[in-house]
């Protein structure tokens, strides 16, 4: 045999060795940011949804207590950069194009409002659509309100007037505008499996405040879309703004199980570096349970359900 084709087969040798060990090809990396530039024009809709439900179950009695409290904001708009400095931060216009509000307390509906429906355009809420505010939006997903004082004073009727300064409150507006899936230590290259971690207060109004260490995980880079997915379990250590363990419930929470069920996703574009897909859901549930003194077992323990449910979901429509 010659020289040359030994070579080869060692060679061969090697390459065959080396992917039947699993060391190929290595994953597709790829370069994850936000890139932003002037006049980039693009259109979202941005979901919140927060809900309360309570339910009491006595068998025994015959006896079932059931109560939702639920606020329901669905809001489109056009957002347009304004400018970008240096940092890659750009300042963006955004215009509300329809927005539906419902609030309910205790299973009675208080509010509700439709941008959509005709017989809704004397409603006092109808003075947003059309109108605008201005934010700041970060390469690492982070958003905060700059301008919103003309959108917030167009609503002139007290009760809808409040509900308006709600939706424009800075705190609103971070929320409905930032993308949480991003990765903060400047990490831009990522590859299929690549996993970051961050600590995050739990939203307010769950019934024990608590914090979360969210674990996102690059799932899938295909056809130049990345999906990012997301778990979080209760974290030992406290957030900023938050509080570590059982918060506030102390002792009260002994009596309780609890499950918490935090879970997202995100997908965005590696060609425009703009995001197509931003979700993330708490499922937070509270049970305590008893057979009551003389109780028939066969009827089942009394139970109480306390559970928060809390969702923000932000999707590109064009």
């Amino acid at each position: 045999m010659s020289r040359k084709a030994s070579a080869m087969l060692v060679v061969l040798g090697v390459c065959t060795a080396i992917i039947l060990s699993g060391c190929g090809k290595p994953a597709a990396e790829a370069e994850m940011k936000l890139n932003f530039a002037p006049q980039q024009k693009t259109q979202y809709d941005s979901t919140v949804l927060i809900v309360k439900d309570f339910r009491f179950e006595q068998p025994n009695l015959g006896k079932l207590r059931e109560e939702q409290t639920k606020t329901d904001i669905v809001m489109g708009f056009d957002q347009v950069i304004e400018a970008v400095d240096a940092e890659g931060n750009a300042t963006a216009k955004i215009t509300i194009n329809s927005l539906k509000v419902q609030i309910v307390n205790k299973n009675e509906e208080k509010f509700a409002f439709d941008s959509t429906k005709e017989e809704q355009k004397s409603n006092p809420m109808a003075a947003l659509i059309g109108q605008s505010y201005t934010i700041k939006l970060m390469p690492d997903g982070k958003a905060s309100a700059l301008d919103t004082t003309a959108a917030k004073n167009i609503v002139k009727s007290a009760y809808e007037k409040r509900i308006a300064e709600s939706l424009l409150d800075d705190k609103a507006v971070a929320e409905r505008h930032s993308i949480p899936a991003m990765p903060e230590d400047g990490k831009k290259l990522i590859a299929v499996n690549d996993s970051w971690t961050k600590v995050v207060p739990s939203p307010p109004g769950l019934l024990a405040p608590k914090s979360y260490a969210k674990t996102y995980v690059v799932k899938d880079i295909k056809d130049n879309i990345v999906t990012v997915d997301m778990t979080a379990a209760e974290s030992g250590k406290a957030a900023d703004g938050g509080v570590a363990g059982a918060g506030g419930m102390g002792m009260f929470a002994k009596m309780f199980d609890n499950e918490d069920l935090y879970t997202g996703t995100m997908k965005m574009d590696l060609d425009s570096e703009q995001v197509l897909l931003s979700e993330e859901t708490l499922v937070s549930s509270y049970v305590a349970q008893e057979t009551p003194e003389n109780g028939d077992p066969a009827k089942g323990p009394d139970t109480l359900l306390m559970r928060f449910t809390n969702t923000n979901r932000l999707e590109k429509v064009k």
